[in-house]
């Protein structure tokens, strides 16, 4: 058993997408606001009276901090449960229990479901006294869900099946940025069994003061918010004028009486995201995937609660599979990918145009890009293991941007735009990069992507047992081939996905995956029945391979550069000959780094090199697959999870962290957190 309970340094609450996507930043519900993924606040909380005293539960019914602002009392949580796609908080005091799910649907095995940017609230509310109480239960939302800052405006509208804010069309797909929010559509709240309104947040903490404060007894003091003054912002809303979100705060706000008895009381409801026009897809602007059929938004969150009771039991049934497959390895294994698997898809947005599925990744707290192939990457094992169909819609906006003629050089590239507009690569081509290299050549990573490319079609081939992907693509991929067989073993001085550490020279990783790669070349050639056409590449991967170990030995270990005695690196790619039991470095290769790592070994991970005290969370995963080594793999786990445990940075799964000290150097909630499921992964 673990000593200590897990603490993710951030809760994932409603998960959909890079825009849609709302969590707790805090290990108590109520000790901070609602955020979005990068920080920002996106406001929702919760409140239950019970005998008429008020309880927060969720948040805070004071985002504003410009005045004083007491707070009601807490209703005490007792657990925080993380599983793949639900967090199940409990609060608990003398007198009742209150269960709040969360669930984000993001189901693998069906993506009409993972589309639907609809989640789920639920409750079960116990009497722990034996006694009747009179409940009410109150939910707001802010309109700060539609506005990518809040001197933007907001309307509000009534439909038969909800209540909603809107920012309009106006700034649809206009601009990109990491630093972005959706500014356009419309956000959801699906309660038709509560009472619903909308008000300024300011009238509605004086409401509630109103109603629940009494000035005989204890039970809710009026709470202290500054010297009697004129209320700021309308009591109520109905179809209004737009207006920005500062200073009122229009809320959404629910209501539901209840009289709790002997028996539990229980309920759900929902929350949407209607974006109109998800993505822009070179000049155009494209539906989500869940529109393919025709469907309408209106249909579709009617369907998805309906639904409720089939999408859950599905859900439930996932979490178990995969969390037994986890726990094999070992319960801090499934502790990770429990937090992992929401962060991860929601990274994405799924669409699909042209008779194909895109599913672009965003790549969060790093430079905004949109499909960016370094990204793709580490991402994949989780998709492979359950849809290797998205990883194709990952690869397709790339192979579609070089069959349009818009990337120049022979090489793969990096991305296809900046979040949410893909209209070609930014990377090495934005003024910010033009700044530091006046050649957009100089930033881009030749081999990395080749190798990247090649070698995420030969895993999609593998694991779906058909090579047609390949074939569809095939003369593409052979340039990139021929560009890896021709400079590949011994790179020149270039990046790699680990960009933030500079430009490296002869980096002997770098060529470990273009000899993988090479040699996944030659087995979709074999496997395409074209034999003759694989054995050049076969015969230049095995003889790069031969001349690498000789070239990278440094004793006892592997060096970080051929060049460069006395240094090391993680050698994570690797993994590839491993998966694919390709054969091509000795074992003498793998026990000689086996026995570095672990004497590299830091309380909170192991290093990704010399360099520096700082590593990458995926690769560290994926060096384990190098090895048949419980020991080790129980090591880096057990790093990461007390990284995750320590860490002050109170942030989205990071996956760029120090190894000495729980701190984070960078990159938050991103996709590639998806490379820890390769424990999982076989061909």
């Amino acid at each position: 058993m673990n000593a200590k309970p897990f603490r993710a340094p951030a809760v994932p609450l409603i998960t959909h997408d890079p825009m849609f996507s709302v969590w707790s930043f805090a290990t108590n519900l109520t000790d901070d606001t609602t955020r979005h993924w990068d920080g920002v606040r996106k406001y929702l909380f919760g409140l239950i009276s019970v005998d008429g005293i008020l309880y927060e539960f969720l948040g805070t019914v004071a985002p504003n901090m410009e005045r004083y602002y007491t707070g009601f009392r807490k209703l005490p949580q007792t657990g925080c449960t993380v599983r793949p796609m639900t967090t199940v908080y409990n609060f608990e005091n003398s007198e009742i229990a209150l269960e709040l799910t969360f669930t984000s649907p993001l189901l693998l095995n069906d993506l009409m479901i993972l589309s639907r940017p609809v989640s789920y609230l639920s409750y079960r509310i116990t009497a722990m006294d034996g006694k009747d109480h009179d409940v009410q239960l109150h939910f707001g939302f802010g309109g700060e869900f539609c506005v990518n800052d809040n001197t933007q405006s907001v309307s509000v509208g009534i439909t038969p099946y909800s209540i909603y804010f809107t920012s309009g069309t106006d700034m649809m797909l206009r601009r990109c940025g990491d630093d972005h929010r959706i500014e356009w559509g419309s956000f959801h709240v699906l309660a038709q069994d509560f009472e619903q309104k909308a008000m300024s947040l300011r009238s509605h903490q004086t409401e509630l003061c109103n109603e629940y404060s009494n000035k005989l007894r204890y039970t809710n003091p009026i709470n202290s918010q500054g010297p009697r003054r004129e209320r700021k912002g309308p009591t109520a809303y109905n179809c209004y004028e737009p207006d920005t979100v500062h200073p009122n705060y229009p809320t959404i706000a629910l209501r539901k009486n209840m009289v709790l008895g002997a028996e539990p009381v229980e309920g759900y409801f929902g929350v949407a995201y209607d974006d109109v026009k998800s993505i822009q897809y070179f000049g155009e602007n494209i539906d989500a995937y869940w529109k393919k059929d025709g469907e309408d938004f209106a249909s579709m969150v009617c369907r998805a609660m309906r639904e409720y009771p089939e999408v859950t039991e599905k859900v439930r049934i996932f979490e178990e599979e995969l969390l037994e497959k986890a726990n094999r390895v070992s319960p801090r294994y499934a502790d990770l990918l429990s937090l992992a698997y929401r962060q991860t898809i929601a990274g994405h947005k799924l669409t699909f145009h042209d008779g194909e599925i895109q599913f672009f990744s965003k790549e969060n707290y790093s430079n905004g890009c949109i499909g960016t192939v370094d990204v793709t990457y580490p991402s994949i094992p989780l998709f492979l293991l359950y849809a290797p169909e998205l990883v194709e819609g990952m690869l397709n906006p790339v192979f579609k941007m070089c069959e349009k003629g818009m990337w120049p050089y022979e090489y793969a590239p990096h991305d296809v735009g900046t979040y949410p507009l893909a209209n070609g690569q930014v990377y090495g081509f934005s003024f910010f990069h033009r700044n530091l290299r006046a050649d957009p050549a100089d930033s881009q990573m030749p081999v990395e992507e080749c190798g990247n490319m090649i070698l995420c079609v030969a895993a999609v081939c593998a694991k779906k047992q058909d090579t047609a992907y390949f074939l569809r693509h095939r003369s593409i991929l052979t340039q990139w081939a021929d560009y890896l067989r021709r400079v590949g073993f011994d790179p020149d001085n270039q990046l790699c996905t680990d960009d933030f550490a500079g430009h490296l020279a002869h980096n002997c990783n770098l060529s470990a995956k273009a000899i993988c790669a090479l040699a996944a070349f030659a087995r979709m050639l074999r496997d395409s029945g074209l034999a003759e056409d694989a054995t050049p590449y076969e015969a230049a991967a095995r003889d790069y391979a031969a001349k690498w170990e000789e070239a990278a030995f440094d004793g006892d270990h592997y060096r970080l550069t051929f060049d460069q005695p006395g240094t090391w690196s993680l050698k994570y790619n690797m993994v590839w000959d491993k998966l694919f039991r390709m054969n091509l470095f000795s074992s003498k290769v793998y026990d000689a780094e086996l026995s570095w790592y672990k004497k590299m070994m830091n309380r909170y991970g192991i290093p990704l090199d010399c360099r520096g005290d700082y590593t990458k969370t995926d690769w560290e995963l994926w060096s384990t697959r190098l090895f048949d080594d419980a020991e080790y793999t129980n090591m880096v786990v057990d790093a990461i999870w007390h990284s995750l445990c320590d860490t002050p940075d109170r942030v989205p799964f990071p996956d760029l962290v120090f190894t000495s000290d729980p701190i984070v150097r960078s990159f938050h909630a991103r996709t590639v957190q998806g490379g820890l499921f390769i424990r999982l992964l076989d061909f």
